[in-house]
């Protein structure tokens, strides 16, 4: 299962119910795409985890232990100056979007109440962490700049106004019944599973393999009953995180996969089955990112001794 919107409501019902109210102590960067929030909530403290990585973008809370850098990046210094001893009012998604949405309530340098919203676009590539005046709604700064010369929808600078992402024209499976979900489906095109992933918002592919391996022979009376089957406990938020190792393969799910056969490990909370799979995947990943940019540092290089040489 991807980080859908369907996991991210999850998470962001798990984050609301244990941050809310509490206070961010401390924000650290300990990599180029990643924060971490200390925040004490309900007498207890917590690490949240905010990553706007291209391959592992994600939100969660996280007992890991990261290694901060000795300077801080400026955009953790710029987050610090403005959210370090801020409250969490609340932590929203948008509708089922993969947008996770922290409000603060803090004072500025005057000691005036001012709030701020912290935004996480969770959109592989394209995911980003960005920090907004709420009354203004502009932007302060991003953990990645987009000019319009890199997008012509919006730009995602200091200073501009705050644009959502562009729509996808999909509905909210959260929300629709069972008349506009048949509605949505074309039963002589076939793909059914496919068809649900591009007609219904925040739903991926791994979720459209399940509602369509629990309709067995797939008509409308099928569709119907394991659509709901499986929104209606995503909806109740009931949720039966695991990871499921398929071979050498592993997935992680909020519910229960019947169309998978393997080991399945259960985990108490969404965070930590997130915790237990991401971490040693975006390891791996930094090294290899790392190794990558060597290697052009070094070709870079190589190339500028040439052009001495022949000078």
């Amino acid at each position: 299962m991807s980080f859908d919107g369907m996991m991210t409501r999850a998470i962001v019902k798990e984050c609301s119910d244990l941050l809310t109210t509490g206070r961010i102590n401390k924000i650290y960067q300990p990599f180029k795409t990643e924060l971490i929030l200390s925040v004490r909530a309900k007498g207890k403290s917590y690490s949240l985890l905010l990553s706007a990585n291209a391959q592992f973008a994600r939100a969660h809370l996280t007992n890991e232990k990261y290694t901060n850098p000795q300077v801080p990046p400026m955009f953790c210094m710029l987050l610090r100056k403005h959210l370090e001893g801020a409250f969490i009012e609340s932590i929203t998604q948008l509708g089922s979007e993969r947008i996770f949405m922290i409000d603060c309530q803090t004072k500025d340098e005057l000691g005036d109440d001012t709030s701020k919203r912290l935004i996480i676009e969770i959109m592989g590539k394209h995911s980003n962490i960005i920090l907004i005046d709420r009354e203004t709604k502009q932007i302060i700064d991003s953990i990645k700049h987009v000019s319009y010369a890199q997008s012509s929808y919006r730009a995602v600078l200091p200073g501009q106004a705050y644009k959502l992402p562009p729509e996808q024209n999909k509905i909210d499976p959260i929300e629709v019944d069972a008349e506009n979900l048949l509605k949505r489906i074309d039963f002589n095109s076939g793909k059914i599973d496919r068809q649900i992933v591009e007609q219904f918002v925040g739903i991926s592919p791994m979720i459209g393999k399940e509602i369509i391996s629990r309709a067995g022979m797939v008509n409308a009376h099928t569709l119907v009953e394991s659509f709901f089957n499986v929104m209606t406990p995503i909806k109740n938020h009931t949720y039966a995180p695991q990871m499921i190792t398929v071979g050498a393969k592993e997935y992680f799910s909020i519910l229960s996969l019947t169309h998978l056969t393997g080991e399945v490990r259960p985990f108490d909370t969404v965070s930590l089955m997130l915790d237990r799979y991401f971490y040693g995947k975006a390891e791996r990943d930094r090294v290899r990112q790392q190794a990558h940019d060597l290697e052009r540092f070094l070709q870079n290089e190589a190339q500028k001794n040439k052009k001495k040489l022949k000078s």
